[in-house]
């Protein structure tokens, strides 16, 4: 299914049922976003130095 196909099946809802579709759809951002924020989390834990890099690295990461 294309999104504009989407999109037009979502206009034609009730204000109920897009309401419904709105919640679910901050629910999967929410899920995504702590999967973020765990996967953060765990490479700030991570003690390892050879799985970070320097500052000066970084910042010539940065400069691309």
């Amino acid at each position: 299914m294309k999104l504009d196909d989407v999109k037009t099946e979502v206009a034609e809802m009730s204000e109920h049922q897009q309401d419904h579709l709105a919640a679910y759809l901050v629910h999967l951002r929410h899920q995504r976003d702590a999967e973020i924020g765990r996967e953060i989390a765990a490479k700030i834990e991570d003690k390892d130095g050879k799985n970070w890099i320097s500052l000066d690295e970084l910042k010539k990461k940065w400069e691309n």
